[in-house]
């Protein structure tokens, strides 16, 4: 794998037809940017408040995440969780209030950190907020989608099965251009993973280092965007994909930082850090929606086994 540029790249949000009305109504102009990523454009309200402007859609604001966050106040993960104050529509936007928290993005603190034990410290504040993250409460019980989908699924295998059918769909076979075996080792991987038996937890799913806010030695101090990825699922997910979407993060020395980090969390999982690899895989699957990433995800199918820490 080739390590990235120094600079972080990033998807932005083109400006909406109905954007500048939007920020009329709250007084700001376009110079109150914080930040834009790939659903979204997010600008100062205050020191209390920010205001995420939605990429042009048909769909109504989305009340069910807001409902979700919600039934999560009080509860300290030693980090904090976005609260969505308010939302509306004007026009083809959909916009909401929401509170400001603490920090930088990690993305941007990773590619303005040059020291790397520094950095390190704060990957491990990463890994173990990836790791509480289980702690968040689940609606409803068993397997599933969190956002977008009330249907239960009968085990781990079949939710992750009908992920990948989503993630291979929209890979409009581009994955299985450059994997020949691809259904082989999409057999191979469910397999394995049917024997695993795990209580249903909270998984992100898209814990990449754009959706986590830390502080000036890169401690947590948030994590954002819960979104369609979430799921009950597995919650060693999770801590896979801190390390899997470090890799995707474009800074000089990402993919030493992926290395080092894999191993701290191959420590932790002792005998089960096969899941390495094997939610390497389904992220890869997943993720093959993306076809910027079709590169990234073959290589995830057709790497090694992960091999458990000494001692175990």
């Amino acid at each position: 794998m080739i390590e990235q540029p120094a600079a972080v790249e990033q998807t932005y949000v083109p400006v909406g037809p109905d954007e500048a009305r939007i920020l009329a109504r709250f007084g700001i102009s376009a110079s109150a940017l914080l930040g834009s990523g790939g659903e979204a454009r997010i600008f100062a309200l205050d020191d209390e408040r920010v205001l995420r402007v939605q990429a042009p859609g048909e769909a109504e604001p989305d009340r069910e995440l807001a409902d979700l966050l919600d039934s999560w106040t009080g509860i300290d993960l030693g980090f904090g969780l976005p609260v969505v104050l308010s939302q509306a529509r004007l026009g083809s936007q959909n916009y909401s209030i929401e509170r400001r928290l603490p920090g930088v993005p990690l993305a941007q603190w990773l590619a303005g950190t040059a020291d790397d034990e520094r950095r390190r410290r704060g990957l491990l504040s990463l890994l173990d907020a990836a790791g509480r993250l289980r702690e968040l409460p689940l609606r409803r019980a068993g397997f599933g989608r969190v956002l977008g989908d009330p249907r239960g699924f009968g085990s781990l295998t079949e939710l992750l099965v009908a992920q990948i059918e989503v993630g291979l769909r929209f890979s409009d076979g581009l994955l299985a251009h450059a994997v020949s075996d691809l259904d082989g080792r999409v057999g191979d991987l469910l397999a394995r993973l049917s024997a695993r038996r795990v209580v249903p937890a909270y998984c992100h799913g898209d814990l990449a280092p754009a959706n986590v806010m830390v502080d000036a030695d890169g401690q947590v101090t948030a994590v954002l965007d819960f979104s369609v990825h979430a799921l009950a699922a597995d919650p060693v997910l999770d801590q896979v994909g801190a390390v899997a979407f470090l890799e995707m993060t474009p800074y000089r020395g990402n993919v030493a930082d992926a290395s080092w980090l894999q191993d701290q969390l191959i420590g932790r999982l002792g005998a089960e850090a096969w899941l390495i690899n094997a939610y390497r895989r389904f992220y890869a699957l997943y993720y093959a929606m993306d076809h910027a990433l079709i590169p990234w995800c073959a290589e995830q199918l057709l790497a090694p086994e992960v091999e458990p820490s000494e001692g175990c």
